[in-house]
């Protein structure tokens, strides 16, 4: 296949999967489908999520072609030699983090390796390191049992990472707002910023509105928070996705995304 041909349908791929992931963004749909997104266009074999804790032990999330012998092997004894574990109760800063990246030293590092990963069949690994809650993380993990990334695989990831986190902060938001009850650990960690130089049709008004809906707020609360009616925010919304040309809120996220808005 032609190399063109062949970058043309990586880009599609990546398209759609972050179509179908800004729709899943609060349902029980969200973690398959922001992994498809990860993983769209950089190849792995097996895919491993776990949530780490500063204060706590970590929680296996679920996993893609993984062993689940290993995964209750990792929970009963490998966590404590986790680099990525003591990464995350050292530095508790979100990004993307690739196994090679991490100091020799690192909580027993060549003994993780030599271990645990040798028993799962891996080679090489790289985490996707997303806020989740309080001093909790999510980690999502890209593994290779012949290869090791690349650095412009990397470099793809970290370029892509606010796309990520904002997707993650958006499902929370969503999910803690469900029937208008906050979770415990499920608040959103931030509102979104809205460039002044993305959407200049729409008046300061509906930037407020528009800011509230990339929140993840249903129409109850935009109307509470902007002393409004329910049916006067139905009817913003109208304009707005008039204005805009769109037709459905999952629009509304993908030009969002594609104008590459990070969460603050």
């Amino acid at each position: 296949m032609p190399k063109d041909t062949m970058a043309d349908d990586m880009t599609r791929r990546v398209w759609s999967a972050l179509a179908a992931a800004i729709g899943a963004a609060g349902t029980d749909g969200h973690l398959d489908l922001l992994i498809d997104l990860i993983g769209a266009d950089i190849d792995h074999d097996l895919v491993t999520v776990t949530r780490y804790s500063a204060t706590r032990t970590p929680q296996f999330v679920k996993h893609r072609r993984f062993s689940d012998q290993l995964a209750e092997r990792y929970l009963a004894e490998y966590y404590a030699l986790d680099p990525f574990y003591a990464w995350w109760r050292r530095e508790q800063t979100p990004g993307i983090v690739p196994l090679k990246a991490l100091p020799d030293e690192e909580m027993k590092r060549g003994q993780y390796i030599a271990e645990f990963l040798a028993k799962s069949e891996i080679c090489d690994e790289v985490g996707i390191l997303l806020a989740d809650g309080g001093d909790w993380c999510l980690g999502i993990f890209l593994d290779r049992t012949s290869r090791q990334f690349r650095d412009s695989e990397i470099t793809t990831l970290n370029e892509r990472f606010d796309t990520f986190s904002a997707l993650h902060a958006q499902h929370r938001a969503r999910y803690a707002t469900d029937e208008g009850q906050s979770k415990p650990g499920m608040k959103p960690q931030s509102e979104p910023r809205i460039p002044a130089n993305l959407w200049p049709e729409l008046s300061e008004r509906e930037r407020q509105l528009v800011q509230l809906i990339l929140a993840g707020h249903p129409n109850a609360t935009i109307a509470s928070r902007l002393g409004i009616t329910v049916g006067t925010v139905k009817n913003h919304r109208r304009r707005i996705y008039e204005k805009l040309d769109i037709t459905t809120e999952r629009e509304l996220f993908l030009q969002f995304f594609q104008a590459g808005t990070a969460y603050l």
